[in-house]
């Protein structure tokens, strides 16, 4: 057996974006952030999403560490992410297509952990039946709580599914911003899966295991590199409490890691997360 195939499997689901930014466009996304995280752990990734074949060509390309699964698509989910005191605002100047529940039932099926990563609403119900019977579901559920306004406003919504998605998942992750501060909701969703995790920026993290809920300090750090913050530490965290089972530390390790992300000036500092094999040790 070769040392590729003994490496445990991350399979990611959705769609990677572009995001305009002033220095030009670069990919985003949780499938892309997490993705690319979780490799930096020592998995091997299979990430299923959906793009145009010049920007699947350019991704490959630009993560070669990662198989990409990428179905036609006639645009990418192309977004603008600005950055205010008061917090921040998306813009949506293209949607990619809903993944099909064909494209993802029994890839990977030897997956550790199953990520459930949607951008906008992509991983829909019949997404989360094809994987509802693997061991390990996590979910960052920020994508499934956005619609777009008639300008192209990200805003909240809580379609009926959202509720079952959370109870599918053995983790979930939210930020207050998802939900644009309402704790009540976003508590509700999280305690419908086994472990949910919310976090308030530089906030304190409140997170429950089995329904006891418990308090943690985030790791202060100057903010200089803020998009995919949250990505990162959705990955650390699903895979230190896969690796341990133990909440607290995970936490605490997941923390750290955006941590050293949120402060680091270079972008993408991928290199600051934990060495493969050592997810509980940073």
């Amino acid at each position: 057996m070769t040392a590729e195939a003994e490496r445990p499997v991350y399979l990611l689901l959705g769609n990677v974006t572009t995001d305009l930014t002033p220095d030009g466009s670069t990919f985003g996304g949780t499938a892309y952030y997490s993705g690319r995280a979780a490799a930096a752990l020592g998995y091997r990734v299979v990430v299923a999403t959906r793009l145009p074949r010049g920007d699947a060509w350019r991704l490959a390309a630009a993560a070669p560490e990662i198989e990409w699964r990428a179905g036609a698509a006639d645009a990418s989910a192309t977004f603008s992410n600005i950055y205010l005191p008061d917090g921040r605002t998306q813009l949506v100047h293209a949607r990619a297509p809903r993944l099909r529940a064909a494209e993802v039932e029994g890839l990977a099926p030897e997956a550790e952990i199953v990520h459930l990563g949607p951008i906008l609403r992509e991983t829909g119900p019949t997404v989360m039946q094809a994987v509802a019977g693997r061991e390990f579901v996590a979910l960052t559920g920020q994508g499934l709580l956005r619609r777009v306004d008639e300008r192209g406003h990200v805003r909240v919504d809580l379609p009926r599914s959202a509720a079952e998605a959370f109870g599918a998942a053995v983790v979930s992750v939210l930020s207050t911003e998802d939900l644009a501060g309402d704790v009540a909701t976003a508590k509700a969703l999280l305690s419908r899966s086994w472990v949910g995790v919310l976090t308030d920026g530089a906030g304190t993290i409140e997170a429950h295991e089995g329904g006891r809920w418990l308090r943690f300090p985030v790791v202060e750090r100057p903010i200089r590199n803020p998009t995919g913050t949250g990505d990162v530490f959705a990955a650390v965290l699903f895979s230190a409490y896969r690796a341990t089972g133990d909440l607290r530390e995970a936490l605490g390790v997941a923390a750290e890691a955006a941590a050293r992300w949120i402060s680091e000036p270079t972008p993408e500092p991928f290199h600051l997360l934990p060495e493969p094999g050592a997810a509980g040790e940073l």
